[in-house]
């Protein structure tokens, strides 16, 4: 039994050897299309690198070129603006003074409290109940009453 599967498998080899097709020498060509293969695709993707970093150059420059143009303009018309006042400035005065107004917030009091005193208070407020609701929460857990527990 063993004679005959070693001779069937040695005889399937010998056909096998005998009848397969060499491609040796097409390699060349092969070798050949596949590197002119590589290189069309190499380029064609460096070419439309090149074309997409031209168009973010090209969009960077002319954002910058607008940018650049609108701070002049803004430039020229404040100059503009501040020529026209002082010329009408020296002509319109009639004697008028400014009277500077108070910004202290401290002065400013609700229900005979400044503005940092509500605040800590609040803040104090806030404090006490985030740390009460934190231990209610927290008891709550250790003496849980659940009917499935024994």
């Amino acid at each position: 039994m063993y004679k005959k599967l070693l001779i069937s498998i040695c005889l399937s080899i010998a056909t096998i050897l005998c009848f397969t097709v060499c491609l040796a020498n097409d390699a060349t060509n092969m070798v050949q299309d596949a590197a002119n293969g590589v290189r069309n695709v190499v380029g064609g993707a460096e070419n439309a690198m090149e074309d997409a970093a031209g168009g973010i150059s090209n969009t960077a420059k002319n954002v910058t070129e607008g940018m650049e143009n609108t701070a002049n303009n803004m430039a020229n018309n404040v100059g503009e603006t501040m020529n026209n006042m002082t010329s009408t400035t020296n002509t319109n005065n009639n004697g008028y003074t400014a009277t500077r107004t108070s910004t202290d917030a401290e002065a400013a009091t609700f229900m005979g409290m400044t503005a940092t005193a509500w605040t800590w208070l609040i803040m104090g407020i806030a404090a006490i109940a985030i740390v009460a609701l934190v231990w209610y929460y927290a008891t709550g857990l250790r003496s849980s009453k659940y009917d499935d527990r024994d």
